[in-house]
């Protein structure tokens, strides 16, 4: 087996772990699929490996999310909004999929510890490793669609978070009631809510590490193409904001209201980005990019 094989694989026993499913349940399943899971598992491998060759193009043509600078002004055009919906809609199909997988998931587990018979035990199983593929095709099928419209990642995770989280004050730590293990180390949660106040520090630590570069280029921009200072007022209130999430990293961008320029570009578009919404995927369309992110760099300090 390759070394990006032996990764995937190991990346995929994460997922199986963080799904609730425990080393037994992880042998029964073997021992069920037999000689066949080999081959299963080694096509949920391809179907990572496959989503992170697509990133690769992506960032070969587009740059790292980090190194997109959005509009000097504060506006997001139009016709951006316009596609980012756009990749939304193509990859929709495959988010409904893992929302009703997860939702299924959720109803056996609840099911399960009222009734822990051993067809309920199995029908979990199947379900927690249903999921996993279904995931990478959401990642690849995310990716694609990006590649198909011409938006980079950074441009799409720029709109995505302030579009849902700080204009239409979607919760960060929304997504399915299952511990993502390599974000969510801990095990040891006394409940559901200290659980999502985790989630929800870890995933604000993270986002800001991508959004703040983006906002220092903002920033750089405006100040070399406003030689007169007519845009005075909006770089304060740029520089202010990149302040805050500098002394605190699990800050909400823009939390205390968008600026104009922003607001207005979002509001002929509310009933589409609301729709195109699914609690359910969130953490995975944003923290999947950061594992990646993570693993990067863990690569760069290996070299």
């Amino acid at each position: 087996m390759s070394a990006n094989e032996t990764k995937s694989s190991d990346t995929t026993k994460k997922w199986l772990i963080g799904c609730g499913i425990g080393c037994g349940a992880i042998i029964l399943i073997l021992i069920i699929l037999g000689l066949g899971g080999y081959f299963f598992f080694r096509n949920i491998v391809a179907g990572f490996r496959d989503s992170e060759a697509i990133m690769s193009t992506l960032t070969e043509r587009f740059g790292r999310i980090e190194d997109f600078c959005p509009d000097p002004d504060g506006a997001i055009k139009a016709e951006r909004i316009e596609v980012f919906l756009s990749v939304r809609d193509s990859f929709a199909p495959v988010r409904e999929e893992v929302k009703a997988s997860f939702e299924s998931l959720k109803q056996e587990k609840a099911e399960g510890e009222i009734d822990l018979k051993k067809p309920n035990i199995l029908k979990m199983v199947r379900l927690g490793v249903g999921v996993i593929p279904q995931i990478a095709e959401l990642l690849k099928g995310r990716n694609q669609a990006l590649i198909d419209k011409g938006m980079g990642m950074g441009e799409y995770y720029y709109i995505y978070v302030v579009a849902y989280y700080s204009w239409l004050k979607k919760p960060p730590e929304d997504g399915p009631d299952v511990q993502l293990a390599e974000y969510e180390e801990r095990g040891d949660y006394r409940d559901r809510e200290e659980f999502m106040e985790t989630r929800r520090e870890v995933m604000l630590r993270r986002m800001n590490r991508q959004l703040l570069p983006m906002l220092r280029n903002q920033l750089e921009k405006l100040v070399e193409s406003d030689k007169s200072g007519a845009q005075a007022k909006w770089r304060k209130k740029l520089e202010a904001e990149i302040k805050a999430i500098e002394s605190d990293r699990a800050r909400i961008l823009w939390q205390d209201g968008l600026p104009p320029a922003l607001e207005a570009s979002f509001r002929p578009f509310k009933e589409r980005l609301e729709a195109s919404y699914n609690p359910l995927t969130n953490s995975l369309e944003i923290i999947i990019e950061q594992r990646e992110r993570v693993s990067d760099e863990k690569k760069q300090n290996s070299n």
